[in-house]
C-alpha cells in the first residue's frame, strides 16, 4: 500500500540557480566559543553551492515502501493493547469522576481521557471509539460536575462495547454506528438545552 502511494509520487528536479547561493550567517543564533585574549576567530566556512543532484538520488529506494509497510504492520500489533490502556483509563476517570461530591479536576480528566482516545483511535483502527468520544467531549464541555451522569456513562460503556466487539464483522459496525448516531443526538438536545 504505501509502496504503491510512494511510487506514484512525481520526482522532482531541482531547479538550477542562476544567482549565487548567500552564505548564512547564524551567528547571532550560535555564539562562538569565547577565544583567548589576541586571537582571532576562524573565518566561517563558505557554504558550496549546491550540485545538480544525481537522477539515481532522485528514485525512490526499490525496498523504501516495503520497509514502511512492514514498520506500519509491526506497530499495528500494539494498536489493541494502546486502546485497550486508554480506555481503562478514560474508564478509571469516570469511575473517579462519579464519586459523591465530583470536582471539576475530575470532570476533566474524563475529558482529557475522551479527547486522547478521539485522536488517537482512528489511527489504531477504531474509528467508532473515537466518534464516541468525540461526542462525549462535546457533552462535557457544557457539563459541571454531577451532571449528565447517564449520558455520560452510556458514553462510556458504549466504548467498552465497540472496542469488545471490533472486527467482529460489518454487524458489529452497523450496530456502532447506530450506538454512535443517538448518543450524538442525546448530546445535541442535552447541548443545545432542549
Amino acid at each position: 500500500m504505501l509502496k504503491n502511494l510512494i511510487s506514484s509520487l512525481p520526482l522532482r528536479k531541482a531547479a538550477k540557480l542562476e544567482a549565487p547561493v548567500p552564505t548564512l550567517d547564524i551567528s547571532r543564533v550560535i555564539k562562538p566559543a569565547s577565544q583567548p585574549a589576541g586571537e582571532e576567530p576562524a573565518p566561517a566556512a563558505e557554504i558550496p553551492a549546491q550540485a545538480e543532484p544525481d537522477e539515481r538520488s532522485l528514485s525512490l529506494d526499490d525496498d523504501l515502501g516495503d520497509r514502511a509497510e512492514r514498520a506500519v504492520g509491526s506497530l499495528s500489533s500494539q494498536f489493541e493493547i494502546w486502546m485497550r490502556m486508554d480506555l481503562d483509563v478514560l474508564i478509571d476517570a469516570w469511575k473517579a469522576a462519579r464519586q459523591p461530591d465530583p470536582t471539576p479536576e475530575k470532570y476533566r480528566a474524563v475529558f482529557v481521557a475522551a479527547h486522547n482516545i478521539k485522536g488517537a483511535a482512528p489511527s489504531y483502527g477504531y474509528p467508532s471509539i473515537s466518534r464516541l468520544c468525540g461526542s462525549l467531549c462535546r457533552l462535557l464541555n457544557d457539563t459541571r460536575p454531577g451532571e449528565n451522569s447517564a449520558l455520560i456513562n452510556l458514553h462510556v460503556e458504549a466504548c467498552k462495547a465497540a472496542f469488545a466487539a471490533a472486527g467482529k464483522g460489518s454487524g458489529s459496525s452497523s450496530v456502532a454506528d447506530a450506538v454512535c448516531d443517538a448518543l450524538e443526538q442525546g448530546v445535541a438536545l442535552r447541548v443545545s438545552g432542549a
